[in-house]
């Protein structure tokens, strides 16, 4: 009888396991799609945002039940923090390319994307940047960078041109924090403003740490600028502009990716004088228009930056590009993404043979009343890339 009831639970045993793998042998095969981004930090809450907005895309494309040669597949999105560090973003993708995802939306900031380039490259892992708008992150002759916005050779040329044909500025001062991206921008802007035979009167050099600007201040009042650039971020941003007011200087304060909430929380009302540039159209005039309303809808969150939708293409870059490849391999998926020509959130979405998009609009916003207003879209030529005469690598 023992002998009857081990035989039989042997047997149940078996049919289980077997009824189990079937199960999930016939359930949809995971296609794993990394996300790369500070998720601690300063930019936090930047990456916060791209994160979600990368979820959203995902959980998109699994609502239409995706399949690849008729077996059903599930794309998952794997977060993983970079700190906005270079050396930790290389560690990450590292492991990125030790879990073969199909692959990476990442990184947002410049440093970090350069940096994680190599090991992308190195394993054929298309890596799609929603924010990176250094020139030098597309320029280094890899077939796996990619970014849906703007890039500051665009950018710089666009601001300087605003600067002297709009803002009628004579007299500039140029700040960078020395990062990838700020010191790009600061460059070209330099650059496109000694062409257009205005004076650069100062261009100093603060961290991307720095927190006191009195002293680079200092130096700059004695030379009267009529604008001074900022190659930097929000948060720093605002402080510069706190220290330019308490100092009396009238100079209006113009960079790049300052219209969000967190400059305003900062900047405490200083920022009046505030104008800068943004890739892309404002969220009202994006071809996904509910954006915000769908991303406050699942996430409880109102959007404060402008990457979400931009996170949720390059999401949606990679997702197409398993689809039209009919493949989760990197390599295939890599292949894909070269040849997309989709129109997503924020407008159409196809690479030249940089990575970069053919064309990307800027928008020019100006602080008025606490409250940021888009005033004018310029249009943006992803042809002018070369590299800056100025260099201070």
């Amino acid at each position: 009888m023992k002998r009857f009831i081990v035989e039989t639970a042997t047997v149940l045993f078996g049919l289980l396991s077997a009824w189990t793998s079937a199960a999930v042998a016939d359930g949809p095969v995971v296609v794993r799609i990394g996300f790369a981004a500070p998720l601690t930090g300063p930019s936090a809450a930047d990456g916060k945002e791209m994160g979600n907005s990368a979820l959203l895309a995902i959980e998109d494309a699994n609502r239409r039940f995706p399949k690849l040669d008729e077996r059903s597949i599930q794309f998952e999105l794997v977060p993983l923090d970079d700190q906005g560090d270079p050396r930790i973003a290389s560690q990450v993708a590292q492991r990125f390319a030790d879990m073969s995802v199909a692959g990476v939306v990442g990184h947002f900031n410049s440093s970090c994307s350069i940096a994680a380039s190599d090991v992308y490259e190195a394993s054929s892992i298309a890596e799609v940047s929603p924010s990176s708008t250094s020139a030098a992150y597309t320029l280094r002759g890899y077939r796996s960078t990619f970014r849906v916005v703007g890039q500051d050779a665009v950018a710089g040329a666009v601001l300087a041109q605003y600067i002297v044909m709009t803002l009628h500025a004579q007299r500039v001062a140029i700040i960078d924090d020395r990062s990838a991206f700020g010191q790009g921008l600061a460059d070209w802007v330099n650059d496109v403003i000694v062409q257009m035979n205005r004076r650069v009167v100062a261009r100093e050099y603060v961290s991307d740490n720095t927190i006191d600007f009195s002293a680079v201040l200092t130096k700059i009042r004695s030379e009267n600028p009529d604008v001074i650039v900022f190659g930097g971020f929000d948060a720093q941003a605002a402080q510069l502009v706190r220290r330019m007011r308490s100092l009396g200087m009238k100079s209006t304060l113009v960079g790049e990716g300052f219209n969000n909430d967190i400059f305003l929380k900062l900047a405490r009302g200083d920022g009046e004088c505030t104008v800068t540039i943004q890739p892309g159209l404002p969220v009202e005039k994006l071809p996904a228009k509910d954006f915000s309303s769908r991303y406050k809808g699942r996430f409880k969150e109102t959007l404060e930056g402008f990457q979400g939708p931009y996170a949720y293409d390059a999401a949606t870059v990679i997702v197409q590009a398993v689809l039209e490849s009919r493949s989760a391999m990197s390599a295939d998926v890599l292949a894909g993404v070269r040849k997309i020509d989709i129109e997503g959130a924020t407008g159409p979405l196809a690479f030249d043979k940089n990575g970069d998009l053919a064309s990307a609009p800027y928008t020019v916003y100006r602080l008025e009343n606490d409250r940021w207003k888009g005033i004018k879209v310029l249009a943006g030529d992803q042809r002018a890339i070369g590299e800056p005469s100025v260099s201070h690598q």
